[in-house]
């Protein structure tokens, strides 16, 4: 019997001191019920909608774009393509990419850079000086017909340069982000992305669990 391709969690936990936007530092939990003196243990999570591993719709940057409930859940899951970046320094850009060896077709493009090593070395400090996807980096998103792009940190957006602007060009051209990736048991080839945001309602962005299921032989149509 052939082994099926082995599930990989690229989700971070959720907890109280983990690393959070800057200014945002408010993940907190609160027990409301706890055995064994009550009958069950539950517990109040507060957070942001982007909090940890998450995704952004258009409407987290674009007034009156999409927002998370409103997005069919296959845009989220689906064929994509790991590529390995670790090499560029401070942004991914358009070279990058270009000479990144990305498949013809691909529809969603998960970019793995020095970010994942934060996750080990620094795991609850936040770091501006994340590698970000530079503005001509998005726009080769936009003009090669990608629909989905993630990351492994906390944005797509470098923080000093054009954080707002990468964010625009995707998300005013449809391109759904998922931010806050862990890729560091990733190697560079092509799997089955499995993203499940929360379903809020008229959400900005939501946090999810992500894994990647591969590698796996890439179909031609992969971008369908």
């Amino acid at each position: 019997m052939a082994l099926r391709p082995r599930l990989i969690d690229v989700s971070i936990a959720i907890y109280p001191g983990m690393c959070q936007w800057v200014g945002e530092e408010i993940v907190a939990t609160d027990v409301l019920s706890q055995t064994p003196d009550d009958v069950a243990n539950v517990t109040r999570l507060v957070l942001t909608s982007h909090t940890g591993t998450h995704v952004d719709p258009p409407r987290h940057f674009v007034h009156g774009g999409s927002t998370v409930d409103q997005i069919p859940l296959d845009r989220w899951i689906g064929p994509c393509w790991v590529s390995d970046l670790t090499q560029a320094e401070d942004e991914v850009t358009a070279a990058d990419l270009e000479a990144a060896g990305i498949p013809d077709g691909i529809s969603r493009l998960i970019l793995k850079t020095s970010n994942s090593s934060l996750w080990e070395n620094t795991p609850d400090t936040f770091n501006d000086r994340f590698v970000g996807l530079s503005l001509d980096g998005a726009q080769w998103v936009v003009e090669h017909g990608i629909q989905l792009v993630g990351i492994d940190y906390l944005s797509v957006g470098p923080f000093h340069t054009t954080g707002t602007e990468t964010h625009l060009t995707l998300l005013e051209n449809d391109v759904i982000i998922v931010e806050g990736l862990d890729l560091r048991d990733v190697q560079q080839d092509a799997y089955e992305l499995l993203c499940m945001p929360l379903k809020l309602r008229n959400g900005d962005g939501a946090p999810a669990r992500v894994a990647l299921r591969g590698p796996i032989i890439l179909a031609m149509d992969a971008a369908q």
